[in-house]
């Protein structure tokens, strides 16, 4: 067994973090909402066209996603070597945390 941290940042209003894929093995998408009081607004974009990957089994990963205070999003599929892109533009300072592992 090994133990490893995943790749993760802090984005504040209008940051961005990207990740290369691997092709053929799953990654996890983490996104929280690290504020108390405000909504986040997040774009994600790098799921293929044809995917079924979504966030929460619910949404559609590729397009524009509000998170509630304190909510966590995440997305788990085989992205086929695209580059997941994760970009904050919440209209208040808040602050959202990205977690991104793809193993390989």
């Amino acid at each position: 067994m090994v133990k490893s941290k995943a790749d993760t940042v802090w984005l504040s209003r209008y940051e961005f973090a990207q990740k290369q894929t691997n092709n053929g093995s799953d990654c996890i998408c983490s996104i929280t909402n690290n504020s108390q009081a405000n909504i986040a607004t997040v774009v994600l974009t790098g799921a293929p066209d044809t995917s079924t990957i979504q966030l929460d089994s619910t949404a559609t990963f590729n397009g524009t996603h509000y998170l509630k205070p304190g909510q966590q999003a995440i997305a788990v599929g085989n992205f086929a070597g695209k580059t997941i892109t994760v970009l904050n533009l919440s209209l208040l300072n808040v602050v959202i945390v990205v977690m991104l592992f793809c193993p390989g």
